[in-house]
């Protein structure tokens, strides 16, 4: 739906005192409207600025980290219109006007953008997981030289944040690309629960760019203990990953990197 993750257009380059015409690949950013329907009534939860494609994943990350699921349990069916994914819910005892709405647009660059009321930016409680040391250094500083290869429209465009899921040994286990890094966490995380492996116990989720609230908040509700970002994170980010039990980690570099909490289970 929406066209290619990238498009090229044609550009002007100055270089060595001189413009010259080419073409350049850039990152495709486009609508899409994510609603719900129960009982066959339908409402609009809000219309999306992302990258095209895995749109069926995008609408379930969002529904989890939205808290109008919690499980594909919950869902009866999604169906796919131009410009449009609708999920059917199962009757439950939600109603049409308990669903979050948002106000208007959620550009590329924000996750919370819209939320009218402070409940809706609460944070899951804590996470049921094992306290054990289990994450390797060694391993944590190279996950960015495995990501970069698999970060194949960012490597034509410059212009996509990815989030990537590994497992204890490093293995990259899945990676999604998106304008936005709200985006692509929920790309990935909708992918994960569609196929039925979430909770992630020991599995690290790996993002570009700031670690913002909205983006622990996600890895929460998809039950992600270790975030590790390779920027920084915001205040409310270290606070909410604090009181769920997740350990974040940021400016993740070769030779170090900065643990904002959850330092015990690092070996």
């Amino acid at each position: 739906m929406g066209g290619e993750p990238t498009i090229s257009k044609p550009i002007h380059i100055w270089e060595n005192g001189e413009l010259h015409s080419r073409k350049d690949s850039v990152a495709n950013e486009s609508p899409i409207e994510i609603s719900v329907s129960i009982s066959g009534v339908e409402q609009s939860l809000g219309i999306i600025m992302r990258t095209p494609g895995d749109d069926g994943d995008l609408a379930i990350g969002f529904l989890l980290g939205e808290s109008v699921i919690k499980s594909m349990d919950d869902i009866h069916s999604i169906k796919y219109f131009e410009g449009k994914v609708l999920v059917e819910l199962n009757s439950s005892n939600k109603k049409i006007s308990d669903l979050p709405s948002r106000k208007f647009t959620i550009n590329s660059s924000c996750g919370i953008c819209g939320t009218e009321e402070l409940e809706n930016y609460a944070i899951p409680d804590r996470l049921n997981i094992s306290d054990e040391k289990w994450l390797d250094p060694k391993l944590l500083i190279n996950l960015p030289r495995i990501m970069k290869p698999a970060q194949r429209n960012f490597e034509d465009t410059g212009g996509l944040h990815a989030a990537a899921l590994y497992d204890q040994n490093s293995n990259l286990m899945a990676i999604k690309e998106d304008v936005g890094r709200h985006n692509a966490l929920d790309k990935l995380i909708g992918s994960r629960l569609k196929s039925g492996d979430l909770p992630a116990e020991y599995q690290v989720l790996m993002l570009t760019g700031r670690i913002g609230y909205e983006l622990i908040q996600k890895a929460a509700y998809g039950g992600l203990p270790v975030v590790v970002g390779l920027g920084a994170p915001t205040t409310m980010a270290v606070d909410a990953a604090r009181s769920t039990g997740i350990t974040l980690i940021g400016f993740l570099k070769e030779e170090k990197f900065n643990v904002y909490c959850g330092a015990w289970r690092i070996l």
